[in-house]
C-alpha cells in the first residue's frame, strides 16, 4: 500500500461512520469511575488497575460505506470489536479476525477512544498465525497501555478483560488465569483458530470474553496488559463456559514490531505437520512424529519421511511440539537446520534449508 494512500483520510466517510457509531453507542465519553484504590483500604477494588489501563482500550468498528445519488455518505456497521493503543503515536493492536480484507470495497475501520473521539484506522499489517493485526490512527500523545516486559503470568493470577462486548460500550470482567501455553486446539474450530497452528502460546482465563471483546486487553491487578483477548469457548448445549484465550503480551509486542518494521512477521518454514510428541517405540526418548510433508515445502526435497520422529534440531532436543515450532519459527528463511530423526530405531541427521512461512497468502 502506497504511503500516500495509507494516510489518506476520506472526510465524508469519516463523518458518515462517526454518525453511525454515535447512533449505536450514545454513551460515549463515559468513564468507569474514579480511582478509589489506596493502601490499607478495606474494600477490595480493581478500580486502580482499570483506570490505569482502560483509556488505552478502544472500540473498533468496521463499516460499509455507501453513497447515494445526492452525494451523501451513509454507513452500516458490520463488525464491532475492541483494540488496544500500544504507542503514543497511534499504533493499535487488535485481532486479525476482526478486520476485513485489505481489498474489501467501500469498507473502512474506525477506532473510538474512551472519551468518545472517533478516528479512521488503517491496516498496517496482520499475522494469521497469531490472530494479530496492527492498525494506525492519526493522533499525538495517545495513552499507550502499561506493559511490564518482565512479567511472568502464572496460573491463579487475577486478571481483568476490558473490551466492547456486543457493542455495549467499554466493559470490564474479571477472573483468573486458568492455564498458560495453550494452543486452543481441540476446543476452537478451525475458523476460530484462524489457521494459527499453535504459534499463539495462549493464556487461558475464565474472565468472561464475549463477542466484541476480541482485540481488547487482558490486564493484571496493577493495570499492566498481560495479553490480547482473542477467543472464547462457550457452549450452552454442553454446559461449557468460562474458557477464554488471550495472546500473551510478549508475543503481541514481537508481532507488532515485526509488522511495523516489515509489514509482516518473517519466520522460517519447514513444511511438515506433526502427529504430536510421544515416546519412541521401545525407547524412553521423546520425539515429534512427522504426520505429513508439504509437497511444495523445503522438507519435501530432503530425506525426511512421514513416520520419522524428530528428536533434535541443531543439537537441541525436541521433546514437544512447542519446542519444534519455536526452533523453526524463530529461525530466518534461508537458514540450514540440522534435523535429527529416529527412523525405526536408527538416528540420522537431515539438513533442511528453511523457506519463508507465508500464512497471509491465500
Amino acid at each position: 500500500m502506497k504511503k500516500s494512500l495509507f494516510y489518506a483520510l476520506p472526510a465524508a466517510a469519516g463523518i458518515a461512520a462517526g454518525a453511525v457509531i454515535l447512533m449505536v453507542n450514545p454513551e460515549v465519553g463515559s468513564t468507569l469511575g474514579s480511582v478509589i484504590y489506596s493502601q490499607g483500604q478495606e474494600k477490595a477494588s480493581y478500580a486502580y488497575a482499570v483506570n490505569r489501563a482502560a483509556p488505552s482500550v478502544v472500540n473498533i468498528y468496521v463499516a460499509t460505506l455507501n453513497h447515494d445519488y445526492s452525494g451523501q455518505s451513509t454507513g452500516t456497521i458490520t463488525t464491532s470489536a475492541s483494540g488496544v493503543i500500544m504507542t503514543a503515536t497511534g499504533y493499535i493492536v487488535t485481532n486479525y479476525h476482526v478486520i476485513p480484507s485489505v481489498n474489501a470495497p467501500n469498507t473502512s475501520i474506525f477506532a473510538q477512544s474512551r472519551d468518545g473521539k472517533v478516528y479512521q484506522a488503517f491496516i498496517v499489517g496482520y499475522d494469521r498465525r497469531t490472530d494479530i493485526a496492527v492498525l494506525k490512527i492519526e493522533g499525538q500523545n495517545l495513552p499507550p497501555i502499561p506493559v511490564d516486559a518482565d512479567e511472568e503470568v502464572q496460573v491463579g493470577d487475577v486478571v481483568l478483560a476490558i473490551g466492547n462486548p456486543n457493542n455495549l460500550g467499554q466493559t470490564v470482567t474479571h477472573g483468573i488465569v486458568s492455564a498458560t501455553a495453550r494452543s486452543g486446539s481441540g476446543l476452537l474450530t478451525r475458523e476460530q483458530m484462524n489457521i494459527r497452528e499453535g504459534l499463539q502460546d495462549l493464556i487461558q482465563t475464565d474472565a468472561p470474553i464475549n463477542q466484541g471483546n476480541s482485540g481488547g486487553a487482558l490486564i493484571d491487578t496493577t493495570g499492566n496488559m498481560v495479553g490480547i483477548n482473542t477467543a472464547s469457548f462457550n457452549s450452552m448445549r454442553y454446559g461449557t463456559y468460562g474458557i477464554g484465550f488471550a495472546v500473551p503480551t510478549k508475543l503481541v509486542t514481537y508481532v507488532m514490531n515485526e509488522i511495523i518494521k516489515h509489514g509482516r512477521v518473517i519466520r522460517g518454514y519447514l513444511g511438515i505437520s506433526d502427529d504430536g510428541a510421544a515416546k519412541l517405540p521401545d525407547s524412553q526418548e521423546i520425539g515429534v512424529r512427522i504426520g505429513y510433508i508439504d509437497p511444495f515445502g523445503p522438507a519435501a526435497s530432503t530425506d525426511l519421511r512421514v513416520g520419522d520422529y524428530i528428536v533434535s534440531v541443531d543439537g537441541q532436543s525436541v521433546d514437544s511440539v512447542r519446542a519444534l515450532i519455536d526452533a523453526v519459527s524463530s529461525s530466518a528463511p534461508g537458514t540450514e537446520l540440522q534435523i535429527t530423526v529416529n527412523r525405526h530405531g536408527q538416528e540420522l541427521t537431515v539438513p533442511v534449508v528453511l523457506a519463508e512461512d507465508r500464512p497471509n497468502v491465500d
